[in-house]
């Protein structure tokens, strides 16, 4: 890959992808690559064209939350114009790309177990090494576009305090540092299959989350706006949202939206 001046778009010409990657507008840094991501779609970019950053500077998470990028990270955003999706489906390409990240890690380095926890991180021994965030523009309920937003923290050596017990990234698991163009392409090549399968059938999607999931047959604690829930996560619903086995026997759905994860 050849880097280019901020905000400039250039081909990733040994990439063996449909479309993801095919443009890709490279920065030094930014706010967040969400961000320009949204205000190129808005301008008509195109689906696969992928905005990508060496540093963020407000790098969101779920829930507003901060979203740690510094130099050493891997941060881009790829513009999707998935067809006839309604807005409650989109929560599901959270997990999707969650599911990438653990597939790219996984076939890159196959000693490391790299696991999906619901609903958008990719962990290793329970600290998050990636995740994703998804932001979309409806009109009523249907789905003009997507920005998926994925951070993978690929060569940081240290973390914040706050962030230290929980997070970890692939040069620390691994103890060498990580080619960040190569993880990039294979990325984006293993995405866009599961995006390209997921519009046929979103349960191929399901079914590996399913296999990667960092939760599935463990007690787990939810955080909801009503309190915390306590339960057995039992399975994944056919849009991604969380089954909980509540004490009583009674199953419970969370959605993104309403509850997360208590570490």
């Amino acid at each position: 890959m050849i880097w280019t001046s901020p905000g400039e778009a250039f081909m990733f010409r040994s990439l063996r992808t449909r479309t993801f990657g095919q443009k890709i507008h490279s920065y030094s840094k930014v706010t967040s690559t969400n961000d320009v991501a949204y205000r190129l779609a808005l301008e008509g970019g195109d689906e696969g064209e992928v905005v990508l950053a060496r540093e963020q500077t407000r790098g969101k998470g779920r829930g507003d939350h901060y979203w740690f990028s510094p130099p050493g990270s891997l941060s881009f955003s790829l513009i999707l114009r998935p067809q006839g999706i309604i807005s409650s489906k989109v929560p599901g390409l959270n997990i999707l790309g969650a599911v990438g990240i653990a597939i790219t890690c996984g076939k890159m380095f196959p000693t490391l177990s790299s696991q999906v926890r619901w609903p958008n991180d990719t962990v290793i021994g329970n600290r998050k090494v990636g995740g994703v965030l998804c932001r979309t523009k409806c009109r009523e309920e249907k789905v003009i576009f997507v920005v998926m937003g994925i951070g993978v923290n690929l060569n940081i050596e240290e973390f914040p305090s706050s962030l230290s017990s929980t997070a970890t990234s692939l040069k620390k698991e691994l103890g060498y540092t990580v080619e960040r163009e190569t993880f990039l392409r294979t990325l984006l090549e293993e995405v866009e299959e599961l995006y390209i399968a997921s519009e046929q059938d979103f349960s191929f999607v399901l079914d590996r989350a399913r296999l990667l999931s960092s939760l599935l047959g463990k007690q787990v604690r939810v955080q909801t706006g009503q309190g915390e829930i306590a339960g057995l996560a039992q399975d994944l619903d056919e849009e991604g949202n969380l089954i909980l086995r509540l004490e009583s026997g009674i199953q419970r759905k969370i959605t993104p939206e309403e509850g997360y994860l208590r570490l």
